[in-house]
């Protein structure tokens, strides 16, 4: 069973190498020499997480204008922001995501909404 300081650990090391996005060819060797398997799933597990909430997602339709992606960029600060122009699924609006949040303000998402609670009802 693996202990909790080995845990926080590699939770750790996941954190630095997001941060400094950067992982040597030294210390990838020595991680594969070191790490067992499950040391190095626990280390995939916590990258996959850390990079995920570095990172937000914005979709959106239309003209996007520099003021609403300065707002955007205030609100997400120390984040990677990417912003993508769908307008064929979005139709109108934006989609964010952001960690494990989807905040859906675009009129697809409103209109499937509708839909999925009309299939319920009947």
């Amino acid at each position: 069973m693996m202990k909790k300081k080995q845990i926080f650990q590699i939770k750790e090391l996941a954190k630095s190498i997001v941060k400094y996005d950067h992982l040597s060819d030294e210390d990838f060797l020595w991680i594969s020499m070191n790490f067992s398997k499950k040391d190095l799933k626990l280390l995939m597990f916590f990258l996959a997480k850390e990079i995920k909430n570095k990172k937000v997602l914005i979709n959106f339709a239309g003209e996007f204008s520099e003021i609403k992606k300065e707002i955007i960029i205030n609100l997400f600060k120390n984040k990677t922001i990417m912003f993508n122009r769908d307008d064929k699924n979005i139709i109108c609006g934006m989609y964010i995501e952001y960690e494990d949040f989807i905040l859906d303000y675009s009129v697809s998402g409103t209109i499937k909404k509708m839909f999925d609670t009309l299939r319920k009802r009947l």
